[in-house]
This record gives C-alpha cells, structure tokens and sequence, in this order.
C-alpha cells in the first residue's frame, strides 16, 4: 500500500519512516511512504512525480501548506487524487480538498444548510476572545471524543479530527498509530488487521532536556533534577522555546547541541513547549519566579525562539502585539534561531542568498514582528533525509553570542566595557561623524553622558567640541591618518586572532596591506573614555581607487577593517558595539543576503560581539540589512522636523513683484519681473511673456512649489526633542496627508470646501489660475494657524478657529486633534535614551514599523526596533489604486512630449520607498506591463495576471527594471511577481503594436539566439551578497576620465538577474539590448526627508542607468521622477526637480543656517550636497549653469562666509571649493573668468589654512 504525505517541512519525516518501518516490522506489511516538501518539490521534473505518486496512492494527507508558491499547484494535483484525501493546518483551498469516506469539506458547501458536524461544532465551540488556533485546539480535544463511537460520516468526521491529534502528539509512536487508523478506516482489504489505538496525550506545557527520561510538567521538578545532575551554572541561565511537534518527533538534534554547547559555558537552558503556537503559558509557568501578578520576576538571562515562527499565532495567525506584552514583561534579549525545516543544508550552504524566501518571511521577517534579533541557522536536513543536523560552526556561534549577551545582562554597569563605532564616508578629516540627519558628536556627548548617569565608567571630555577633537586630531598629522591612532595593534595578533585573513589576501594582498597601518601595525583610529573606547570605522577602501573594484563580483573587506573589529573584540575586550547612526560599512560586507553563515564577512566581523545600532526610523530597508546581516539590535531615531522652506532673497522680492503687478497690471513691471525670473533661473523664465497672465501665474506656482517645499529643520540630536513651534510644520502636513476618518476628509480638504472650493479642482488648476493659487495659501495658512493654536489651547481651540474662517463644525476633526496630541506627546517624549540603556543590559527592545512620520505614526515613540513589513501583502491595495493614477499622468506626459506612447520605460525600484509605501513602485511596474496582482484567500498577494487588452485601453509598455540590493534581499516576492508578469506579457499571443513587451522580447530571443521566456527578463540587480553600482564612488573620487565608465560600472555591477529557479546570471548582454529600447528612465523619489541631492545614491541609481541608457542609443532619454510631496503635480522632469531642490536647500539660509548651528557637522551636509549635485551633472547633464553660480557666490566667494565654512570644517570647504573647480573643468558650468580667478584665489587660501592648521598641530 502507498501513503503519501505532503508538508512545507521535514520536521515529521523521520518520525514517519520510523513509524512506517516499525508496522512493516510487527505486520508484515507492505507499506510505501512518499514524502514530498519544499525541499523534494523544486523542479517540474519533482512535480510531474508528486502527480504518479498522487495517482498511484491510496490516501494522500497534507499539513501546514501556506506557501502560495506550493497552494495553487497542489491544488491543482490533488483535485485529480481518486483515493481519499485529508489535509489539516494548511490553506483553506487545501483543507477543503478533504474527502474521506463520507465526510468531503467543499467549497460549495459552504452556502448550503449546516451538515451534523457544523451543527454540533457551533453548539459546543468556545465563544468569547478565543483566537482561531485557540478555537481549532478545542475541537481537537473536545469533538472527537463525541464521534468516536458513531457510524457513517460521524466516524469519518472523527478521522480528520483524529489526525490532528496524533499529528500534534507526533511522536513515532503516535505516528504509527495515525497510520493504524488511516490503512484500517481507508486502504480496502486492511479492515481490523491493525490496531486502532488513541493517541497518546502528552502535556500540553513543558520543560525537557535531551538528557530527562520525560518531559516535566512543572519547575520544582525539572530543578531538582537539574540540582542532580549538577550541572554548572554559574554563567547565567536561558529559555529555549521549541516547537512541540518537534520535540515530540524527536528532531532536536541542533537544539540538543545547542544545549550542550551552552552548558559547557556554564550557562542552564531551560528548553520549554508549548501546545499549539501560543508560547506564552511555558514563559509564564517557567521563566517566571512567583505567582503571575504577585510579584512575578524573570529569571532568565535571554530568551531563544527556536521555533522558527512568532510567539504567538505562528505564521499564519501571527500576533505580534500580544507577544511584545508578554516579552517586554520578560525584558530579556530575543533571539531567533532556527533549522532549516524547508531548505536541504548543502543548499543554504552554496547558494549566495543564503535563505529561501518562504524561509525569510517565516523564519525571519514574521519573528521580527515581536521583537526577535539575531536570527541564525542552527542546522537542518541533509540530502537525502528528513532528519535535522546541527551545523556545528553554528552552533558555536550561536551560544558564544548568547554567552556575550547573558553577561551583557548580568554584568555591573562599571564593569563594561562598550565600543562605539562612528562613520566616516567617504573617509577624509572632514567627514568623520557621518550620519544620515544626526548631529553625530552632539549625540555622542550625550550618550556618553548618559552612560556615566546609568552607572558605567566613563571619563567625560568637557564638550562635544573637545570630543570632537579628540577623536579628530589628536595625533592624526603625525601618521597622516583621517584620526587619531589610538592603538597600534600588531600584525601578528590579528593573524593569530583573525584566521580569515587568508581569504582578504586574493583581494588586498598579504597582510597588512597598504591602508592603516604602518607596516608592523594596524591603526586602530578613535579614542577612550574610561571603559568606552569610541573608534572611526574604516571605510569600504576602495574608496582611493575605485577602479580597483569596479569590475569585482566578489571582495571582502580589506585587513584595515578587519583589524579594527578585531582589536575591538579580542584586545580592548568590548562587552558590546554602538554603531552610531544611519550607516556604515559592516552589513554591507559580502555574504549571503539573509541567514548569513560563519563564511559571510559580515559574520566574521562582528564576531561574538553584541551589536546595538542607532538607526533612522525612517529607513525601514537599509536597517532591516543591518538587523539581518550584522545581527544588529536597532535603536531608532527621529529624524529632524520638517519645515517649509519658505522664499528668501531675490525669490521673495520677485513675489513681490508679482503681487504689485497684479494690483497694477504696468508693462514695465512685468518687464523687471521678466529680468528677475531670467537672473533667478527659475524654469518658466523663458516661458511665452505674451499671455501675462498665463506667464505671471506660472511664475507664481513655481515661487509656491519653493515656498511650501517642506525641508528638514537641521539635524537630530540624541535625547533633544523639537519644540511644538517646530511643530507646527509637520503637524500641518500630517494633518494633510492623514487618511480619512469614516465621512471626515483631510483638514486642507474640509478648509477648501468651508471656503466654497474643491480642493480636488483646486490642486490641478495651480499652475495656471492665479486665483487658485491664492486659495490655495489661504488653505495652507488656515491649516498651519489651526496646528498653532491646537499646540497653544488644545482641541478647543483649533476647533473655534476653523469654526470662524472656515465655518467647520466643532467636533468634526476630533479624531485628528486625538492623533496628533498622541503624535507631539511621543516625539517629544523618545525613548531613544532608554532604548540603547536597555539594549545594552541585555533588556528587551520593543519593535516598531519604520517609516516616516507624516505617513504612519506608529513610529514614534522613537528608541525601538525597527522592522519592516510583511512582502506577502505588498503592493495593497491603495498602492495599486495611486500606481494606477501616476502610470496614467506618466504615459500622458511622455506621449505630450515626444508624440508618441513610450514603447519601453526603465525604472529604479529601492527597498526603501517600496516598503514605505506598501509597493507602490512595483504596482507601477504591473500597471505599465499591463498587469494586476492575484490574492489568495488569506489575502496575501500569491500571484499576478495580464489584463486583457480591451480592459487595458492602451498597449502594453515594457518596463526594465533595475532594483537595489536591498530591494533584492527583502522584496525577492515581488521580483518573481514582476518577472512572472513580464514573461506572461512576452508570451501572449497579442499584436506586436499592442504590447511592446512581446515586440522587444521577440527581437532580442532573435538577436541573442535564446527562447522568448528568457529574452523577456525585465528585472536587473546586483551579484547576490553585492550592493551598489560604484557610480557614486568613481564621482566622488574624482578618478574617471569619461562618463562611459560610469555607465560601465553600472552596467557591470547591475546586470545580474535571477532564473525561475532561483539561480543567479550574469545578463549583461540582455540588460543592454533592453535598455537600448528604453525611451524615458523615472524612480519614485518618496519620502519627506529626503530628496534627490540629499544622498548619492539616487544619482548613483538612476543617473547611471539614464548614462546607460544614452551611451546605448546615442542620446540622453528624459527623466521622470514621482514626487511624493508636491503641491500640484506628481510628476517632475529631473531639471524641475534638481532646480526645486537646490532653491529650497542647499542656497537656501533657513535650510544652511539651520545645517550650520551643528558646525562641522552642518559644513559636511552643505558639502555633501554640493557633491551630490555634481553627481547629477556626471551622470544625467541634468544641473544649469546658475546652480554652481550660486553655490559659488553664497559660501566661497562670500568671504565671511567662507570664513565662517573653514573655521568649522576646512577640509569640507576646500573640497566644495575643488567640486566646483571640476564642474567647471569638466564642462558642466561656464564659469566666468572673473568667478573662476575668485575660486583659484579662495582654493589656494584654503589650502594654505589646511597646511597652516596641520603645522599648528
């Protein structure tokens, strides 16, 4: 006879085959199992034998099958199954597959007239709060004690109740006493030749050692027992979560090494279950000491989930909010270890992505959703077997880690000692203390301050400034470094202490190499403060010569970075890292992408340490890489208030101007106002001046679109709250983009309508209706007045105001004034401070979304864990709802401008903006392929489908893609979601001039000689573990001679895609005849933060794909970019947007001003900015003359500007200064010969002050 069972896991497998054999054995049976799951169902050859198998089987049983990738195959495999059937625990369309006997669970049931087994179950189920699992244990247990002994369908009911008994109770036993059952009830010919037995109940709550005959059912025992063995421990003790099932089963072999590695430190284990997935009853019967709510006090050290799921619910009815309750009780350390139950280990092992992707989502993502950190492989099954292993380098890892973080918890304060690593990019003196939006050494003053607070030993300097400077001169002239060398550790301590260094020596030659250090050295750059030493991190090292690495798959750090984690962990003797803000180097290091091994750099580097990082909460992407690849805690915090620009200058006198022409409506005014456009360069100064009108408010918009850009109001500092006058800003703008509350729409919208407008109507007549424009500030100052006196009187008083200019009714907006006093409450209330105190005792670190403010406040209070979201509901629905709306403005526009519908678009997609906005770039990509996503019945996105062309009304656009590598690493769904849609587009048998994407992939299978199916990959990337295209280096180095290799490099480093089974390629020859289609390039820039100057990496991205782009076809395409925050149109031209953005920051003094109160620190962000401009000019052209100009006249050839620049950071002035030398060396600006002599001039003055300050050293 022939069962076959299909799972997700191998967890049971063993278990099975040893019941299996057991009843051959004493039956003499001839029972066959086929086992089939996620590791035996790869390839359509896997496939077409689950259907043999299937057919030739003479019962079929099924348990926890979610994943969308396995549901809709099964589904179809075993609707053609003719013996019986059970699924249980799994997808509602698996479950109703069910058909045994009598008893068949279908869909078309549903509607019909409850049946016995409905009747009797709605009388008998628990009412009340009971969750689903909660409601399906009871059945369980209670409902087939009542069928047991009736006939017909009653007793097939009590089959499929059973299974789920004994499936739970799986030891081997139980096992082979579910089989009993089944071959009895089901195979013909069987009846009464085996036993049928009930399944042995074990406890639902216990603890167990592999060393215990028995598991316990309570602590006096275990403990008496434990007291026998004598175990040592005196290092601490740890909770160990496990899966019953697994526990039962008996496949515990990595968390039976676990345990023995962790006992020969002298640290006790406590390895508990818990029925169901509810874990909480073993944390509150066995890690608890006292009576719950009397007095109850944790006694562990850490708490280890070795389950592979959340605490509460598992991964299809995750609860994560009851979980962070009951852990942040416990406040203990987190940790996520886990086999891998679905992945064979030699896969894992060579596959450079480390993970699968069911894997990440439920092993990783889903378990962060609590709280968990440091997720790690503990082991898993081999080939050719179902019976986990423990991988003994992990295990290693894993309890010296723990180890680090019990003492971390058990330690006294003065007796740690902590290291905090701070930035450096691109590495030079002027740089060090880099951060994204952190006043960095203000910060860490205050931290430090803190510490010395909380106890630890600190020696505070007098200042940040004197902090400052020591971390920055100090003795860095003398060894020509960009700090001060605080150790020189020996070349022959880090071969000894760094076994790794033979594999950096193929990158960076034998060691030391030639950066940092002095040829029997390494240079360990920072300085101590009693037990905190504060250390610069080495830089990436190509950073000198990039075209070192350019053409580089593979690399590893250089010795210098090796060096310094090493010195920190095993000679200076760190209890625990700080790295000290948005971000370094470390997660970046090459290794796998997720469910890194002890191979991956990232993993060699940080060693045992524990690592707590202060992040940005709003960069959700870029922390989860460092959660996952450098086993990082995240602290978050606030970024800086946004505040309107404003106009300023020659800006706000042209406004002016405007208004008395309006009033005076004099031709010679209009011609000063042409003048002052035309000097300003503002966009619509060339415009046509015949219209007045027209001309004037088209000026006008454009002043609005400065006036109300919103910037950030400096940059954060550690444990400093804004003011609620700085506030108001960003009040205003939540308020505006809050969704609406039942029939209450946004605040802007109801001020609109109390004045007799729409605002709809009014938002699309800006640019050209002057009156509209009115309105429109009216509106605005309407809202921002409100947002002042809710701040000053409440509720009330908002409430009064609204009533007597807008006449809106008091109480309407009670939701809203509710929200943001919770919302000013929490960000002038952080947690921050006590974040990093309770991550570095080893406490629990809630979790918290990351994201900005203004679109999800759930992210503040800062000073939490910061997660990202679950890829399985990405796009949603509102995503898809605006991508449809800017897909149709963008192919509106592009078919104004170029006459025709774009045959081809290539688009940047990042995981930061995806994330943010629940997918709204992918969305984009589907609705321009012509697509739309499929939900499976738990309303996760399983699938996508074309939509037909008739519906459609427009031919499909063919989109390439290039994403990010973090986008590569956390939204790997969403890749095989667009790829899919591409190749079901390539594939349609529909016209040529209908659908483009078939049009190009049939050209280029032609061209490249391959099938249509691989012609029509649309999806480019990064090597798996690689990140970055290296644009950004090369032009910040200055250190290339054309812009070919700036396209070459991104070419180079993004023309990776990944097959339908999960191996990567190298596809450069199809990524080029693809883009050699494109005809505009766009990226979404979507947040409130930052825009397209703030950071290289958009001119990086989308730059070096729009030089690709022209080099290929021998002209720059236009760039488009979907501007999240503008008042009127989404959609901007890269000029509009580069001219926006240079006038609302970087030449404006509320937005300089507000850099320069945090000194060298704010000199850098200016600098930056400048470079990041350049960076568009290198990549796109896309920067006017006027730009450098007025950099130029506003902080170099202003000589008390100057002054004050170099005063605060020299370096930082005099490489602005050389920046804007290239510009013009490189033909990006025509300086005038007057301008450039000023430069040279202010140039050798800054030089000379570099040399003059280092001989002064």
């Amino acid at each position: 006879m022939r069962l076959l069972f299909l799972t997700m896991d191998g967890t049971h497998g063993a278990a099975l085959r040893q019941a299996a054999a057991l009843l051959n054995q004493h039956y003499n049976l001839d029972l066959q199992l086929r086992l089939y799951n996620s590791t035996t169902l790869r390839t359509d050859d896997d496939w077409q034998r689950l259907a043999i198998d299937i057919a030739e089987a003479d019962f079929v049983f099924g348990a926890r099958l979610f994943s969308e990738d396995y549901v809709r195959p099964l589904l179809h495999a075993l609707e053609q199954a003719t013996c019986p059937v059970c699924i249980i625990t799994s997808n509602p369309s698996l479950i109703r597959q069910t058909r045994i006997g009598k008893f068949v669970l279908q869909k078309s049931d549903e509607d019909k007239e409850p049946g016995f087994f409905k009747q009797v179950v709605s009388k008998l189920r628990p009412k009340g709060g009971a969750s689903e699992i909660q409601r399906q244990m009871w059945l369980i247990n209670n409902v087939g004690k009542l069928l047991k002994h009736l006939p017909g369908k009653a007793r097939d009911i009590h089959s499929f109740i059973s299974v789920h008994q004994y499936w739970l109770h799986c030891s081997s036993e139980n096992l082979a006493r579910m089989l009993c059952l089944l071959i009895d009830r089901y195979v013909p010919g069987y009846k009464g030749v085996l036993p049928v037995q009930d399944p042995i109940l074990y406890p639902d709550v216990a603890l167990l050692h592999p060393d215990a005959p028995t598991p316990f059912t309570n602590r006096t025992d275990y403990e008496k027992w434990q007291r026998a063995r004598r175990q040592d421990a005196s290092k601490g003790r740890v909770g160990l979560l496990s899966l019953r099932t697994i526990a039962l089963s008996g496949n515990t072999a990595h968390l039976d090494a676990l345990i023995a590695a962790l006992e020969a430190r002298g640290i006790e284990v406590r390895m508990a279950y818990s029925s169901g997935l509810d874990f909480r009853p073993a944390i509150e019967r066995f890690y608890k000491h006292g009576k719950n709510g009397h007095g109850a006090h944790t006694d562990i050290d850490l708490l280890i989930n070795g389950t592979g799921f959340s605490l509460v619910g598992g991964p299809a009815e995750s609860r994560a909010d009851e979980a962070r309750v009951a852990l942040n009780d416990l406040d203990v350390s987190y940790m996520d270890l886990f086999p891998l139950a679905m992945q064979r280990v030699e896969d894992w092992q060579h596959d450079d992505s480390g993970l699968m992707p069911l894997h990440v989502t439920m092993n990783v993502a889903i378990p962060e959703l609590d709280g968990a950190i440091e997720p790690l492989v503990l082991g898993g099954p081999t080939a050719g077997s179902d019976t986990f292993v423990a991988l003994d380098d992990q295990i290693d890892l894993a309890a010296s880690r723990i180890a680090r973080r019990v003492a971390l918890h058990r330690k006294p304060n003065a007796e740690k000692k902590l290291a905090v690593a701070i930035f450096s990019f691109p590495p030079a003196l002027g740089n060090v203390g880099t951060a994204a939006y952190l006043d960095v050494f203000h910060s860490l003053y205050r931290l430090l301050h803190e510490l010395h607070t909380a106890g630890y030993t600190v020696e505070l300097p007098e200042s940040a400034e004197a902090l400052q400077l020591a971390l920055t001169d100090g003795n860095a002239l003398l060894h020509g470094t960009d700090g001060n060398v605080h150790a020189r550790f020996p070349v022959s301590d880090y071969l000894r202490l760094f076994p790794y260094y033979r594999d950096i020596e193929p990158y960076w030659g034998r060691a030391p190499g030639e950066l940092l250090n002095d040829g029997k050295h390494f240079y360990i750059l920072g300085q101590q403060f009693g037990n905190i030493f504060v250390g610069i991190q080495p830089g990436f090292g190509y950073e000198r010569d990039p075209m070192r690495l350019l053409m580089a798959k593979d690399a590893a750090p250089h010795h210098g970075f090796a060096a310094f984690y090493t010195w920190i962990e095993h000679i200076f003797g760190a209890d625990a890292v700080v790295h000290l803000g948005t971000h370094g180097a470390l997660e970046f290091m090459p290794g796998k992408q997720t469910g890194l091994s002890t191979d991956c750099w990232p993993t060699r580097l940080i060693g045992h340490l524990p690592n707590i990082y202060y992040y940005s909460v709003n960069n959700p992407s870029e922390g989860t890489i460092a959660k996952r690849r450098s086993a990082a805690t995240l602290v978050s915090y606030m970024v800086p208030p946004l505040q309107q620009a404003g106009l300023y200058k020659g800006l706000r006198l042209l406004k002016d101007s405007l208004e008395r022409y309006r009033q005076q409506l004099v031709p010679e005014l209009l011609e000063d106002i042409q003048i002052q456009a035309s000097r300003l360069g503002l966009g619509t100064a060339q415009g046509d001046s015949s219209d007045p009108a027209a001309y004037t408010a088209a000026l006008s918009h454009e002043l609005l679109q400065i006036e109300q850009r919103m910037i950030p109001a400096g940059l954060h500092i550690l444990g400093t709250a804004p003011t609620t006058e700085e506030l108001v800003d960003m009040l205003a703008l939540v308020a505006a983009f809050a969704q609406p509350v039942a029939d209450t729409p946004p605040l802007p919208h109801a001020i609109a309508s109390g004045l007799g407008t729409a605002y709809a109507d009014l938002r699309t007549s800006l640019k050209h209706d002057r009156s509209a424009q009115e309105r429109w500030e009216r509106i605005d100052q309407i809202t921002h007045e409100a947002m002042r006196r809710f701040g000053t009187g409440g509720a009330a008083a908002a409430d009064d105001y609204l009533y007597s200019v807008a006449d809106i009714t008091p109480g309407n907006f009670e939701h809203l004034w509710g929200m943001l006093a919770d919302l000013s409450y929490k960000i002038t209330h952080d947690g921050e401070i006590e974040g990093l105190l309770r991550a570095l005792r080893g406490g629990y670190v809630p979790p918290s979304p990351g994201n900005d403010v203004v679109r999800n406040q759930a992210v503040v209070p800062t000073g939490r864990n910061i997660y990202g979201l679950d890829p399985h509901h990405i796009p949603s629905a509102m995503a898809q709802e605006n991508a449809t709306d800017l897909v149709a403005a963008l192919l509106e526009r592009l078919t104004a401008e170029q006459g025709r519908l774009p045959e081809s678009i290539a688009m940047v997609l990042w995981g930061i903006d995806n994330l943010k906005s629940d997918g709204e770039g992918v969305a984009q990509v589907l609705a321009l392929l012509g697509a739309r996503v499929q939900l499976d019945e738990l309303g996760t996105v399983s699938g996508v489908e074309l939509i037909p062309l008739d519906v459609l009304g427009r031919p499909r656009i063919d989109v390439v893609v290039t994403v990010s590598g973090i986008f590569r690493d956390l939204l790997h769904h969403q890749m095989t979601l667009i790829d899919k849609a591409a190749r079901l587009a390539a594939t349609a048998d529909e016209p040529a001039e209908q659908n483009f994407v078939r049009k190009h992939a049939q050209a280029q299978a032609a061209e490249l000689g391959i099938s249509i199916e691989e012609a029509a990959v649309r999806v480019f990337a990064n090597a798996p573990g690689s990140y970055g295209a290296n644009v950004d280096h090369l032009v910040e180095s200055s250190t290339w001679d054309d812009d070919q290799q700036l396209s070459e490099a991104f070419m180079t480093r993004k023309c990776f895609t990944c097959a339908v089974g999960g191996q990567w390629r190298d596809s450069r020859a199809l990524m080029e005849r693809a883009l050699s289609t494109v005809d505009a390039t766009f990226q979404n820039i979507d947040s409130f933060e930052v825009g397209i100057s703030d950071i290289a990496q958009y001119y990086e991205n989308l730059g070096g794909i729009t030089k690709s782009v022209e080099r290929l076809r021998g002209e720059r395409p236009p760039v488009l970019v979907a501007d999240a925050i503008s008042t009127s149109d989404r959609l901007a031209s890269l000029e509009q947007m580069v001219r926006l953005e240079t006038r609302a920051k970087l030449l404006n003094p509320k937005w300089f001003e507000g850099m320069l109160k945090h000194g060298s620190e704010g000199v850098r962000e200016i600098e930056a900015r400048v470079s990041n401009t350049y960076g568009w000019s290198a990549t796109t052209r896309a920067v006017e003359s006027w730009v450098y100009q007025g950099v130029a006249d506003t902080f170099v050839l202003d000589a008390t500007m100057r002054e004050r620049l170099s005063s605060l950071n020299p370096h930082a002035t005099a490489a602005m200064t050389r920046r804007l030398l290239e510009a013009h060396a490189r033909g990006y600006w025509e300086a005038d010969e007057a301008t450039l002599a000023a430069l040279y001039e202010a140039y050798d003055d800054l030089e000379d002050r570099l040399e003059g300050v280092a001989v002064g050293q």
